[in-house]
């Protein structure tokens, strides 16, 4: 995970400032030279023990030596269980203690925390946080506006992880509903694609009707693919141009391509991915909504030194400015 800020410079706008869940040693010199913030990753392993006082002040010590053994600048919490009520207060707590701690230490007094929230704060996936807190105690929310298909109550078929006008009604809803200034959230995007195989395809309307694999009481979600990264799925498209159709659809602003499977040509399936056009166009929301930046899971997914398009992915951060 790595987010960018944004800054009426645009070259400062295009530095990456903080890179997540990474503890290569040789990184995180060359990040610091750079000026780049590492922060580690920590898990509530046992979620179920939040509300426990002394299981809190354990899990806050193992995430100071994790820092400090690390040489980190802070810590990006990324925990998605479904959660209300008394465990969720106890989740806020958890980082106003872990703050609390972290300030009476000399090399952590000035630790980033960061914490990953969903595309929405409207119950995703069970999520029912006490969003205001987790802002007030962390400096900033990581917005994942991606597997926006985890829950689908209508229609199982194959569309955008993305989608556009749904990225910024999430935001909005942290924004307006729940009343959290816009420097506190970093909008996150998808850098991957899914890729469905479709149990029946209307060629007339390029639907691709999945298999119902349900999730937190939803009867159909993005289960039914699979994540793949965009460089692979550039390089296949490119192995068999005669079995993928690039397309564009125009109400979530994504394109995606319907193919053939190699091994059975009446066999098709559907891959939903983002590019450098419907990157900008979400990314531009940064501005739009003076959020404090933008980032992406991951970067990893690109096939670096392989083509243009990854420097023109890269490129997308531009509509920030």
């Amino acid at each position: 995970m790595h987010y960018a800020e944004g800054n009426a410079d645009f070259q400062l706008c295009m530095q990456v400032t903080t890179i997540a869940w990474k503890e290569d040693k040789e990184l995180l010199c060359h990040a610091h030279k750079k000026g780049v913030k590492i922060v580690v990753h920590s898990d509530f392993e046992h979620f179920d023990d939040i509300c426990i006082e002394g299981a809190r002040r354990k899990w806050i010590m193992k995430a100071y030596k994790k820092i400090v053994t690390n040489y980190a600048d802070g810590l990006n919490f990324d925990i998605e269980k479904p959660s209300f009520g008394k465990q969720s207060h106890c989740y806020a707590l958890l980082l106003q203690e872990l703050r609390a701690v972290l300030q009476t230490k000399e090399f952590t007094k000035h630790a980033q925390i960061s914490v990953d929230v969903p595309w929405s704060p409207h119950g995703i996936d069970d999520r029912y946080y006490e969003w205001n807190a987790l802002a007030d105690a962390a400096d900033f929310l990581f917005v994942m506006s991606y597997d926006m298909r985890s829950q689908i109550y209508y229609q199982c078929i194959a569309g955008a992880n993305s989608p556009l006008a749904l990225v910024k009604k999430g935001l909005e809803e942290y924004l307006v509903g729940y009343n959290i200034a816009p420097e506190k959230l970093v909008l996150g995007l998808p850098w991957y694609a899914y890729n469905y195989t479709c149990q029946k395809y209307s060629s007339a309307l390029d639907i691709c009707q999945l298999k119902h694999i349900g999730f937190v009481g939803a009867p159909c979600s993005d289960a039914a693919g699979r994540q793949v990264d965009y460089g692979d799925i550039k390089a296949r498209a490119a192995a068999n141009p005669a079995l993928y159709t690039s397309h564009w659809d125009g109400l979530s602003d994504t394109p995606y391509y319907t193919y053939s499977a190699l091994e059975n040509p009446d066999e098709k399936g559907q891959i939903w991915f983002e590019d450098a056009r419907s990157l900008s166009r979400k990314y531009a929301l940064v501005r739009e909504l003076g959020l404090r930046g933008g980032g992406m899971w991951h970067a990893d997914t690109l096939a670096y030194g392989k083509d243009a398009e990854s420097e023109n992915i890269w490129n997308s951060f531009k509509a920030m400015n």
